[in-house]
């Protein structure tokens, strides 16, 4: 085979076998020139037509390695050619996109999101064409849907009026901005809680002022009725032995008015009476206390912590949630030493947990004086070990891996965020070097441990 041939070969074999490149060859053999003039032309053309298929192979890879899908669709909707990533967020493994209508690829049956882009695409009122963009719901060949964000725009492709679809998966785009959207809701929560708690000291601090001189006087009016009713008894026991000197009717009179005024049910009752407020107004002054505790701000350093105060005050605190549906037993260890710790963390740690209990026994039913919620402290190998228990419905066997992941929750909508457990973790491992464990058996109950180290295992904020 001489030169010529193979020349013509490569210009007419498989790899090159366009059109324009054939009609330029059978233009050269027509022409009347010498074979050397052939042969240039020829090498030219080689050369040439080699650079196009560079140029066409890298522009095929450009295409296939950009992670956005992009389709060439005609005027009627059928898609005349596709890159690899098309194929591959749109799940065609068969090769079934070539040839099919654009509109299979959206959710809406009446092709609404394609029609508005089109119309949008083309500007009416000056008959320029324009880009245009959206998100819309997106439907894979397998039948998979996922949010997808499209842009449209014209081409123009041997004369032909077309369009380019560019898209991508925007599944992960969505699932973050609902976590975002979530967490700043968790934070205007947190917020809220924090000036709840703010508002809940100072408020504390404005109720234990009045409190404070309610308590005083009942406690003089209590004791002050002592002495009254001695005064008093002694006046009748006077006038009784010496009602012979009193003028004729005069003792009867006054025993016919005591009667009328009621004075014995007072003497009975008043004692009562002052005793019960002065219970009330001490249970009031403890409750703003254990608020005035609660709410206080700790610093950055932990600080040595009777946690037996802690408790007792949380047990105050949640009064409200436990009351009507069990008893609370606590049984401290008086011995334990205060240990380093992060109060504030602790006590939402232990409110937490009560709460839970609470909740707990309530989803199973009970009656409220067969409810029970134990809180227990002990001195275990240097550490203190707390133990909440409840004899409510107790986790499922399928649930128990998940209790402390964050987001999980068996309560209905409205009624936890599933962060509870989650942030309680955090703060007894992470915050304070201890463990949080719990037991459990279905329909029976839960008792939850949590164990602090006797001294700072894990140091300030910046190792936390």
């Amino acid at each position: 085979m001489n030169k010529k041939e193979q020349d013509e070969k490569v210009l007419l074999g498989d790899q090159v076998a366009d059109t324009e490149g054939d009609e330029l060859l059978v233009a050269a053999r027509e022409i009347d020139v010498s074979d050397e003039v052939r042969e240039q032309y020829l090498a030219l053309m080689t050369e040439q037509q080699n650079r196009h298929r560079e140029t066409t192979e890298r522009l095929k890879t450009i295409l296939d390695s950009i992670v956005e899908g992009i389709l060439i669709v005609d005027n009627v909707g059928t898609i005349q050619d596709h890159n690899k990533s098309a194929s591959k967020i749109l799940h065609d493994t068969e090769g079934h996109l070539l040839g099919s209508n654009v509109d299979r690829m959206f959710i809406d049956r009446k092709s609404t999101s394609r029609n508005k882009l089109l119309n949008r695409c083309i500007n009416i009122r000056s008959g320029a064409l324009q880009y245009d963009y959206t998100e819309t719901m997106a439907r894979r060949l397998d039948g998979d849907s996922f949010p997808m964000e499209i842009t449209l725009s014209p081409a123009n492709f041997t004369g032909e009026m077309s369009y380019l679809y560019i898209f991508r998966d925007i599944t992960q785009r969505k699932e973050a901005e609902k976590a975002h959207k979530r967490l700043e809701g968790e934070l205007r929560e947190a917020l809220k809680l924090e000036a709840i708690g703010h508002l809940a000291g100072g408020i504390a601090h404005e109720i234990n002022t009045p409190s404070q001189y309610i308590r005083d006087n009942l406690k003089f009016l209590n004791d002050g009725y002592g002495a009254l009713s001695r005064i008093v008894g002694l006046a009748l026991h006077t006038l009784w032995t010496h009602q012979k000197d009193l003028p004729d009717g005069a003792f009867r009179q006054f025993v016919q008015k005591m009667r009328d005024s009621d004075v014995e049910f007072l003497l009975d009752e008043i004692p009562h009476a002052t005793q019960q407020s002065l219970d009330g107004i001490n249970q009031v002054a403890q409750i703003v206390l254990s608020m005035k505790e609660f709410s206080h701000p700790s610093g950055a350093e932990k600080t040595a912590t009777d946690i037996n105060r802690v408790l007792s005050n949380v047990a105050v605190i949640s009064r409200n949630e436990w009351k009507h549906c069990a008893n609370l037993i606590e049984e401290y260890d008086q011995e334990i030493p205060h240990i380093p710790c992060h109060v504030n963390e602790l006590n939402q740690v232990f409110l937490n947990l009560i709460v839970n209990a609470s909740q707990a026994i309530q989803s199973a039913g009970r009656p409220a004086e067969e409810g029970e919620v134990k809180i227990k402290t002990a001195f275990l190998d240097d550490s203190i070990l707390v133990s909440i228990s409840d004899n409510g419905t107790g986790i499922s066997k399928e649930n128990r891996s998940k209790v402390f992941n964050p987001f999980f929750t068996t309560k209905d909508v409205g009624k936890g965020t599933g962060q509870g457990l989650s942030i309680t973790h955090d703060i007894v491992q992470k915050r304070h070097g201890g463990r949080v464990w719990f037991e459990t058996e279905e329909g029976k109950g839960t008792t939850f441990f949590v164990l602090l180290p006797g001294e700072d295992r894990v140091g300030g904020e910046d190792k936390a």
